[in-house]
């Protein structure tokens, strides 16, 4: 039996496979994880897509967030189906975040820079991937 104070006593499980089953309900999800400082569990990662599970984009946006708020990332690896996400403070910072791929910055930005707007201090990221992705905004989305 976990005890009180045991942060996965209290994770919330979402099921992934919701609505269209794709990678913004675990964007939404670890953003929002972050945010209220909450654990979560991600089952049924991308179970709407043909190639389900983490892709490179979607590991590297979830590892950037548990960098920025020092989480515990539970079975982050490419493919997995399920991970289970603890975090806590957001610090700011500099912080890098390669996707190794075409994987899209505009969907990593899309997680990480409402958790950021709340970190202890300035931060600048430095985000390496697509800018004009398939199923994704393209930079010029984000242009001011």
């Amino acid at each position: 039996m976990a005890e009180r104070n045991d942060p996965l006593s209290n994770i919330i499980s979402i099921d992934g496979s919701y609505l269209e089953g794709g990678g913004q309900i675990l964007r939404n999800s670890t953003a929002l994880s972050v945010l209220l400082e909450l654990p979560i569990q991600v089952e049924k990662i991308r179970a709407g897509r043909s190639q389900g599970g983490l892709r490179p984009q979607h590991l590297t946006g979830i590892q950037l967030l548990a960098q920025l708020s020092e989480a515990k990332l539970h079975n982050g690896n490419i493919g997995a189906t399920e991970i289970f996400f603890t975090p806590k403070t957001i610090k700011g910072g500099n912080y890098l975040a390669d996707t190794k791929t075409a994987g899209s910055v505009c969907l990593i930005m899309q997680t990480a820079i409402p958790c950021l707007l709340f970190a202890n201090d300035s931060s600048c990221l430095r985000l390496i991937g697509g800018t004009n992705a398939d199923f994704a905004p393209e930079i010029d989305y984000y242009s001011m």
